[in-house]
């Protein structure tokens, strides 16, 4: 059983993700290694959900710029990693070795959120009313 950190919790609403792209992040997660290594391929990702190769694409596009997936490699050889601050890890003690790890080096990859499009709604004044 891998443990994660739950600050990607609170974040989900407001990044904005796309049903695809929640579903690709729930099968990256089921498929990840400790430490957020996805050894798919985003073919066979697709496959897992059946979306189709551009809905998959799009989705993965938004996960790689939102932060929450790490892609190396070009062309077709892809290599895909969860984001470490959002990572399952065996142990608690791998948690915070790579916390570690990555603090030396500057940090994790920043996870992106979205600013609001438009303000959020004004609070009504007067206060608070009871409803009967």
């Amino acid at each position: 059983m891998l443990m994660t950190t739950t600050a990607l919790l609170g974040l989900l609403h407001r990044l904005q993700l796309t049903p695809t792209a929640i579903d690709v992040l729930s099968v990256m997660f089921a498929h990840s290694e400790a430490g957020g290594d996805v050894n798919m391929k985003q073919s066979e990702i697709d496959e897992v959900l059946g979306v189709g190769q551009s809905s998959m694409s799009r989705a993965m596009a938004l996960l790689v710029d939102r932060g929450l997936v790490l892609r190396s490699g070009n062309g077709r050889g892809h290599r895909y990693a969860l984001n470490p601050a959002i990572a399952g890890y065996a142990s608690e003690d791998q948690m915070k070795q790579e916390m570690s790890n990555q603090l030396a080096v500057g940090g994790p990859p920043p996870i992106v959120v979205p600013e609001y499009s438009r303000r959020p709604p004004k609070r009504p004044s007067g206060g608070l009313h009871a409803v009967a």
